[in-house]
């Protein structure tokens, strides 16, 4: 099944999101924009299903389609990491009856290794970034910096001279870092889907990785290094290996037997710990 291919006004996928999520009736477009992005950034990113299909079936047809994605989160907290989630949400909007495509976004250890979405809002383009807490459409083909300001840190968004790309940076306590470069032209769907099935072969596949933000912290895990992080504070530990399935569970909401399935695959391939760099 194509992860990417459009949905009908009547998917079942859509009346899934819209009663877990509990979406008003009578939102206008904006706002119902609104709370889809922040539907979104509350389920959690985490590698741990991927590793499972991954195993499972592999290959291309590992990929999770939106169904998947929504279906799991509402049965056991699952979530995905950036291209299955952003197929979902590219999924839900479609069928809300949204223009939106995705694009792509290079980080510094590899092109092409983050996506996002844009969605058109009276004909002009903007972004959409859950995963970065970028839940109000941003306009797109300004030359102005923007500023989003989160729970646990400042989100800036700086356009290139062109303005066909967008440096994203997070900022804390003074201290500024650049996370990603958006190419803001969207991708055709053999350029995601050739990037996503990449991705089954990055590092971050030998352990797992979760993030979530939740009440006023960003929680990021890299193999067995936790991290929390607020806007005054940044704390590190490190999770003992027999605590870590329900820990995991404990911290991102994802049921504690696909935690324990995750971690069984990875320790069998001799993989779980991985250095850490927090997004």
């Amino acid at each position: 099944m194509d992860p990417l291919a459009r949905p009908e006004h009547t998917s079942p996928t859509l009346a899934l999101f819209r009663r877990h999520f509990c979406l008003a009736d009578h939102l206008s477009d904006w706002d119902l924009l609104e709370e889809v992005a922040t539907a979104f950034s509350t389920i959690p990113y985490e590698n741990l299903t991927k590793i499972i299909r991954n195993e499972e079936i592999g290959g291309q047809r590992a990929k999770r389609v939106p169904a998947d994605v929504i279906g799991e989160h509402v049965e056991f907290g699952g979530g995905g990491t950036c291209f299955s989630l952003t197929a979902a949400m590219l999924h839900i909007l479609r069928a809300l009856g949204w223009r939106a495509e995705p694009i792509l976004a290079d980080r510094h250890y590899g092109m092409d290794t983050h996506c996002a979405l844009v969605v058109w809002i009276d004909e002009r383009p903007h972004l959409l970034d859950p995963g970065y807490l970028i839940v109000r459409p941003i306009p797109l083909g300004t030359s102005q910096e923007t500023h989003v300001a989160t729970s646990f840190n400042d989100v800036i968004l700086r356009p290139t001279e062109r303005g066909e790309r967008y440096e994203l940076y997070t900022s804390q306590q003074g201290s500024v870092s650049h996370r990603l470069t958006f190419k803001v032209a969207p991708t055709d769907p053999g350029t995601f889907l050739r990037a996503w099935d990449a991705s089954f072969d990055w590092d971050m596949m030998r352990y797992p990785v979760l993030t979530r933000a939740y009440r006023d912290e960003h929680i990021y895990l890299q193999g067995q290094r936790i991290q929390r992080r607020g806007r005054e504070h940044v704390v590190r530990d490190e999770i003992d290996l027999e605590q870590m399935p329900q820990q995991i569970a404990q911290e991102f909401g994802v049921d504690v037997r696909v935690v324990r399935r995750a971690l069984e695959i990875l320790q069998r391939k001799g993989e779980l710990h991985g250095d850490t760099h927090a997004r």
